[in-house]
């Protein structure tokens, strides 16, 4: 019996990333581009994250090249439910430092800024909830609370990786991004 292609879902940090072209991404994402074409894994894109793609690095509109990428056959849009934002409302409430009183120590101690490790904001939330909803086995980001929360709580509980895009084109050790260097242009 074929087996079901994994899922592994893009947040917008990497949507971005192929659209703009940035050369500290590209290699990485376009890396993961066989084992989808091949059927070892689908792309899932959140509604969510293709509604932040607004404007291209050059300022010209992204509607177009957007169109054209989410027309590949290996990607798969993942449509919010009220389950999904039933869920990202708990994961708001969980993460969040005000109720979760070691989450902003810890975080800052994975190399997140302070305002980030403050709490899980409602797209991340929105995304991560869809790739659980989905039961994606991967959420793809360059977002460092996402992959804190990855690493420290997500992966031990449902067993979905939230990583750096996996390829050996990326250095043994990746710096944390700040939270400016990887949100959508408006």
């Amino acid at each position: 019996m074929p087996t079901k292609p994994e899922l592994d879902v893009w947040d917008s940090s990497c949507l971005l990333g192929v659209l703009h072209n940035e050369q500290d991404k590209i290699p990485a994402l376009l890396a993961q581009m066989p084992r989808y074409e091949s059927g070892e894994a689908v792309l899932g894109v959140p509604n969510g994250v293709i509604s932040e793609v607004v404007t291209l690095a050059d300022g010209s509109s992204a509607a177009e090249p957007l169109k054209r990428f989410l027309a590949n056959s290996y990607i798969q849009t993942l449509t919010p439910t009220v389950e999904v934002s039933l869920l990202s409302g708990q994961l708001q409430h969980r993460f969040d430092s005000r109720r979760m009183l070691d989450l902003k120590e810890k975080a800052v101690a994975a190399g997140c800024s302070n305002e980030q490790a403050l709490r899980l904001r409602s797209k991340d939330a929105d995304i991560l909830a869809t790739a659980l909803h989905y039961k994606a086995a991967r959420l793809t980001t360059y977002d460092p609370f996402l992959r804190f929360l990855g690493q420290e709580y997500i992966t031990k509980e449902t067993g979905m990786v939230i990583d750096l895009p996996q390829t050996s084109f990326l250095p043994l050790e990746f710096p944390m991004q700040n939270e400016s260097d990887t949100t959508a242009s408006s």
